[in-house]
């Protein structure tokens, strides 16, 4: 009887094992993309939607932010069979966005940046305050414009109210000296 046993668990693990094949599965590459939430194209222009860890995170460098996360290759040997001469590549936050033209080859020709709600330098925070005392500040922009990697144009538009007075300051943002905007 302890042969029959033996045998029948001997017959059965032999006809398990040689019923299993093996199967070898495809290359599969995986990719972390941890701040590209979602992706939309229209021909040779492609929008970002950009997830930050803290808010103002991308507002605080674009353009740092964009050469971290970003591989224009990547995406001119995705539409590589399209032959575009241009890609205009825009990162939305929800507090404003970067605009970059990219030429053929992947070289950054400019940016654009217009941001809201930014939080201003430290130093041109105790300046606003020490030149405006009593003023409430209410409201930020900042625009920018780059040809290339070379910052051409940096302003900050800020609004500030005391009482039913208003005063609206245009500040380059190259050298940060205040100047009050024309109404």
């Amino acid at each position: 009887m302890k042969t029959l046993i033996i045998s029948a668990i001997f017959c059965l693990s032999v006809t398990i094992l040689s019923a299993q094949e093996i199967l070898e599965l495809d290359e599969t590459q995986l990719t972390y993309a941890p701040y590209s939430a979602s992706i939309s194209q229209n021909e040779d222009s492609f929008t970002y939607k950009v997830s930050e860890r803290f808010n103002g995170q991308f507002a605080e460098d674009p353009i740092a932010f964009m050469n971290t996360h970003f591989d224009i290759q990547k995406v001119i040997e995705a539409s590589e069979d399209k032959n575009y001469d241009s890609y205009l590549v825009t990162f939305k936050s929800d507090n404003g966005y970067l605009k970059a033209d990219f030429d053929g080859e992947g070289e950054l020709l400019e940016t654009r940046q217009n941001f809201k709600n930014v939080i201003l330098p430290l130093d041109l925070r105790i300046d606003i305050h020490s030149t405006y005392k009593g003023w409430t500040l209410v409201k930020t922009k900042y625009n920018a414009k780059t040809k290339g990697d070379l910052l051409v144009k940096a302003f900050y538009r800020v609004k500030l109210e005391n009482g039913k007075q208003r005063q609206n300051l245009k500040i380059d943002a190259r050298n940060q000296g205040i100047g009050v905007a024309v109404n």
